[in-house]
């Protein structure tokens, strides 16, 4: 009778732990063969009524103190449990495929904005073919660097699993290519577009260079799209903007003009200008820029 009462408290240690752990922890818990197999069958009750690490650890404590298990065998149970559970991503291989912009930005030496507004009707790719000194290849190569970089981080740091981490690896080629490759709207996505006043006809040529000043607006001033373009609509000026919010009307205008300065010396070293083409728009930045900081929004018809 005794033994009898020896086999299923082995058998009944044993479906407890293939409730708690699938099998995974089975060869790391050995029972003491108490003559108790009853208290067993009350907590494989609870066991299968509640499930995770905390409620486990629980359960095990329990049946340490009723010296079914010793501490040693609990603590084998729970490293199992802990070995065998997935890491799961957690969103670590978007926010890596979602910094590619970023990425480009740096190998083009733009701001993000600057290449934001070179964007419509484009590719990255051909954005990349009229940059001097920089290729499809190239931008391809630093892309695919940079992807790796942050996937090697994320192996390193535990977020990811080797598998995710091979997957991921596997997959960014085909990623970047269809990021590189993909061809932007014409027309700006930000539905206000056609709203921003215009410079005259005479400064075209020199906007070209100073480009999205209401984006180099909303950096400066640290303001959301949706803020300027209220303020802007409230019938106030870039540059009334910037006083209302404690910034420099002179120093927004200095900011554009010296970035507008920077790509018209850049186009002259290009070979895209002449030297005198060169001085004679950037003596055009200043007023210009001065023009569409002090510019309103036409008035908005009432739908």
């Amino acid at each position: 009778m005794f033994l009898n009462k020896k086999v299923a408290l082995a058998a009944g240690v044993g479906t407890l732990t293939a409730v708690l752990l699938g099998g995974a922890a089975l060869a790391a818990f050995a029972p003491v063969t108490e003559n108790v197999p009853s208290v067993l069958e009350g907590e494989m009750g609870t066991a299968a009524a509640n499930s995770g690490s905390d409620k486990l650890k629980s359960i095990l404590e329990g049946l340490v103190a009723k010296r079914l298990i010793t501490v040693g065998q609990a603590d084998a149970i729970l490293a199992a449990v802990k070995a065998a559970e997935p890491v799961r991503d957690n969103g670590t291989m978007k926010r890596v495929f979602a910094s590619l912009l970023e990425e480009t930005a740096k190998y083009l030496g733009l701001t993000v904005g600057e290449l934001k507004a070179k964007l419509p009707g484009t590719t990255l790719n051909q954005v990349a073919e009229t940059t001097a000194g920089k290729t499809q290849a190239g931008l391809a190569a630093t892309l695919q660097n940079a992807v790796n970089a942050a996937i090697d981080k994320a192996l390193t740091e535990a977020k990811i699993t080797r598998e995710q981490a091979d997957k991921a690896k596997a997959d960014a080629p085909a990623q970047i290519t269809k990021f590189v490759e993909h061809t932007y709207p014409a027309r700006a996505s930000k539905p206000n577009a056609r709203e921003l006043p215009k410079a005259n006809t005479r400064a075209m040529k020199v906007t070209e260079f100073i480009g999205d000043i209401y984006g180099a607006g909303r950096t400066y001033l640290g303001l959301s799209q949706a803020d300027l373009l209220k303020a802007l609509r409230e019938g106030k000026t870039l540059g009334e903007v910037a006083t209302s919010v404690g910034k420099n009307k002179a120093e927004l205008v200095a900011t554009i003009t010296a970035a507008a300065n920077t790509r018209i010396d850049k186009a002259a070293t290009d070979g895209k200008l002449t030297t005198d083409q060169a001085t004679a728009l950037k003596a055009q930045v200043g007023p210009a820029v001065t023009a569409l900081v002090d510019a309103k929004l036409p008035a908005l018809k009432r739908r």
